[in-house]
């Protein structure tokens, strides 16, 4: 059984395929979620980076 195959119904036989097979979707969904992630992370720190900037130029 492959970590990242989640294709429905698995793989047939216990053979190694040795070209072009690629990835299941749900190796997709996956990374791309981990990518919406890391970009959603990025703005919230970004507009909490500015937002603190702002605060502190009031108060100096």
């Amino acid at each position: 059984m492959n970590l990242f195959d989640f294709e429905l119904g698995g793989r047939d036989d216990d053979a190694v395929d040795t070209g072009g097979h690629g990835c299941g979707w749900g190796t997709v969904l996956l990374l791309g979620f981990c990518v919406l992630l890391v970009v959603l992370m990025n703005w919230a720190f970004d507009f909490l980076g500015s937002a603190l900037a702002w605060l502190l130029g009031l108060l100096g």
